[in-house]
């Protein structure tokens, strides 16, 4: 007993614990409206924490970025992918990009624990991360010369968008915190950094959570995230 009682101290050592504003999800209609100008981008990086309603088997949006010209220009998606026997149950994650939509491999744990995502594009790769570690990536072009993410667009947490900034559809069911978007594909070892809940004081981001610039839907609620954040 002494000697587990030393394991789970050592285990809560290595972790710190930080609280941030975040929000929760629980109803079709629920959706926030990231409010910032987006350029053209010749690459880009999203990062969250998320907690996934194990109630929701659909498919749900946790992101999705359309611009007029253009509507699925960059997604994340996923859903609660069964389980095979004495196996947990796990959210397969797959990204859209500029029209060509990505298999769901990458495992997000089903339970009651936040986890850090990140998505990144340019024009030769891509790759989604999960709790620090790279849970899928691909090479090649998604829109014929793979050209930039258009710009001017729209960007919504929790639904996708079938008209530009409209006919929301496949919401997300959980709660979510600590977004942030980059105009570039950040590194493996910066995903890592912010894994840990450190901020990359050296990288200009196009949105900050912590500046709170969101139109959030009234069936939105707001929660208080408290984080473990490995040391």
């Amino acid at each position: 007993n002494i000697h587990l009682l030393v394991k789970v101290s050592q285990y809560l050592c290595n972790f710190t614990e930080t609280i941030l504003r975040g929000l929760s999800f629980t109803s079709k209609d629920g959706y926030a409206r990231v409010k910032a100008s987006f350029p053209p981008l010749s690459a880009v990086s999203v990062c969250v924490r998320l907690q996934w309603d194990p109630r929701h088997e659909n498919v749900s949006t946790v992101f999705s970025y359309a611009a007029p010209v253009f509507l699925n220009e960059f997604q994340l998606r996923g859903q609660i992918d069964e389980p095979k026997r004495n196996q947990d149950r796990k959210v397969r994650l797959a990204l859209l990009i500029q029209g060509q939509h990505h298999p769901y491999k990458a495992e997000l744990p089903v339970d009651e624990d936040w986890h850090h995502v990140c998505v990144t594009w340019r024009s030769s790769d891509w790759a989604i991360y999960v709790d620090g570690k790279k849970g899928d990536s691909g090479q090649g072009k998604a829109r014929g010369n793979a050209k930039d993410i258009h710009g001017d667009g729209i960007f919504i947490l929790g639904q996708d968008q079938d008209s530009f900034g409209g006919t929301l559809t496949e919401p997300f069911f959980g709660n979510l915190t600590d977004l942030n978007v980059w105009g570039e594909a950040l590194e493996f070892k910066n995903v890592k950094e912010l894994n840990t809940c450190s901020q990359l004081t050296n990288h200009s981001a196009l949105f900050r959570w912590q500046d709170w610039n969101l139109t959030v839907h009234q069936s939105v609620q707001n929660v208080s995230a408290t984080l473990n954040c490995p040391g």
